[in-house]
């Protein structure tokens, strides 16, 4: 409206000026009140386009506002269900932790009572029970003969009458090996560890000592404990690179990064 009203004044003005010099005055007079009446109607036209304007700039300003505000409200209720989630998944992960801990004591304390209880009754004389032999050679040897038939508790036995009877031999790590090994080969893998453990605790320099790392991560894989796993191969690799178990080793350890989000294969 605005601008048509421009367009017509100034039309009006350039005929105005365009108009001969015959014009009489009473038509120049009319002339100048519909041009002053024009004049007023652009004014007040202009006046109420700035007030239009103001008008939308103060909705605007408003809807901005608000806008602004229930963002911040969003984004408020947002961080605060991201914080609730951070507890609840801490909370989980610290349960998680607990009873993967309370199942490893558990399989320990338990492991360690079957032990004892077998060295209990490995002394008590049984029916037909072959006789200790005293010496020292012939005993290991026989533990070994019973080890390779799969006799595994006489062969348990034995060792431990061994072990016991001659402790400063230099075939008791060795000895404690084959302890564990039987318990292996029976898939009694937390009496492994307890049997495997000895040597990792007391005999360090051994030469069955990386095989010992190396059976104790294997046995903590088949117990779901990859995180146990991976420190004792971890130990094996950078301690024996050498060694005839690192290959098989790194291909635990490389099964453990591809499953351990997999609770059929790590719990922990």
């Amino acid at each position: 409206m605005t601008r048509s009203l421009a367009l017509y004044l100034s039309s009006a003005l350039f005929m105005a000026l365009s108009l001969p010099a015959c014009v009489t005055s009473s038509e120049g007079e009319q002339m100048k009140k519909d041009i002053e009446e024009l004049k007023s109607k652009l004014a007040t036209a202009q006046l109420q386009a700035e007030k239009g304007r103001k008008q939308l700039k103060t909705v605007l300003e408003k809807a901005t506002a608000m806008l602004n505000r229930n963002n911040a409200d969003v984004g408020a209720q947002v961080e605060r269900l991201e914080s609730k989630q951070r507890k609840l998944t801490g909370t989980a992960e610290s349960n998680a932790k607990l009873v993967n801990d309370l199942a490893k004591k558990f399989s320990d304390f338990q492991a360690k009572v079957d032990v004892k209880l077998e060295r209990l009754t490995s002394g008590a004389p049984q029916k037909k029970q072959a006789p200790v032999p005293q010496d020292k050679n012939k005993l290991f040897s026989a533990a070994q003969t019973q080890v390779s038939s799969g006799n595994l508790a006489e062969a348990r036995r034995l060792l431990r009458h061994f072990i016991s009877r001659f402790a400063a031999d230099r075939r008791v790590p060795k000895a404690i090996l084959m302890l564990g090994d039987s318990y292996y080969r029976e898939g009694k893998f937390a009496k492994a560890i307890q049997e495997y453990r000895t040597i990792f605790e007391r005999h360090k320099k051994a030469k069955v000592y990386p095989t010992a790392l190396y059976k104790i991560g294997i046995s903590f894989y088949q117990l779901k404990f990859c995180t146990d796993a991976r420190g004792f191969l971890g130990e094996l690799i950078r301690r024996y690179r050498r060694d005839k178990n690192v290959k098989n080793a790194k291909k635990v350890l490389k099964l453990i990064r591809r499953f351990r989000k997999s609770r059929r294969v790590c719990t922990s």
